[in-house]
């Protein structure tokens, strides 16, 4: 793994060979690119060029007051990856959590360029929003920030991956978490980006496991039928619970298209 800075963000990456494709994973809310790590030592890093990027006020990358909506920082991310993909190899999208909306937008906006999208735990259902939703009980950044964190560091007592989400909220900028907050509700209402990666027409998976996935969120799979791949007992951070497993699945799914 090595780092980059790119348009004032953090970029870790394995550039092994451009003329391979390339894999751009994108981070959940209040999340950084450490939720990716293991990807690094998998048996992607071999056969693909890697991206993961620490989106503007998260992890070491600072605000962007050119970019402050969830859904700029999909168009700020598309830009970015056009940079980098300029031998127009096909592009692959790994998102988790709220991230899966930006990677839904991201599919929409390079079109044929993507190959293939796995979407990790991703909103479908307003049920999925509980972490994203906290902001808007709040009346400033600040007192949303100190709340949550303390939420998040008893949790982190008890499980690892929550010991790895609370080093990336640390560094998170309240104003960030915020904007990301209230920006995506209008698109999670109705559950509008579960219809929304629905649509997507490139190759993808829905990634989930039975221990965090919200029933309603199960049932929207199951009723739309959704291509998806279930894990049992496995909570809501698979990158981190079940990372072997997890990328040796995609290499082998990737194999294939």
């Amino acid at each position: 793994m090595k780092i980059k800075v790119l348009d004032e963000i953090l970029i870790r990456h394995n550039e092994i060979d451009k003329n391979k494709q390339s894999i751009w994973c994108i981070h959940a809310f209040a999340d950084s690119g450490l939720a990716y790590k293991e990807i690094f030592s998998s048996n992607l890093a071999s056969n693909f060029n890697i991206y993961v990027a620490d989106l503007p006020g998260f992890g070491v990358s600072p605000l962007n007051s050119s970019y402050l909506s969830i859904k700029e920082h999909s168009n700020f991310l598309s830009k970015i990856i056009l940079k980098e993909n300029k031998k127009q190899k096909k592009v692959n999208i790994v998102a988790h959590s709220l991230g899966g909306l930006i990677g839904t937008w991201v599919c929409q906006q390079l079109k044929d360029q993507i190959n293939y999208y796995f979407n990790i735990e991703g909103n479908l259902t307003e049920a999925d929003s509980y972490f994203s939703s906290k902001p808007l009980r709040y009346g400033t950044a600040e007192e949303f920030a100190k709340m949550f964190e303390e939420e998040i560091f008893e949790k982190a007592k008890k499980k690892e991956a929550y010991r790895r989400y609370y080093s990336s909220l640390r560094f998170a900028e309240p104003d960030g978490m915020r904007n990301w907050g209230f920006s995506s509700q209008e698109h999670i209402k109705n559950d509008k980006c579960g219809f929304e990666f629905k649509k997507l027409t490139c190759k993808k998976v829905y990634i989930w496991g039975n221990i965090d996935t919200p029933k309603e969120t199960q049932e929207f799979i199951k009723e739309h039928n959704l291509t998806n791949r279930f894990y049992k007992e496995v909570g809501h951070w698979h990158m981190i619970e079940n990372p072997e497993t997890l990328y040796n699945d995609m290499n082998e799914i990737l194999k294939t298209v």
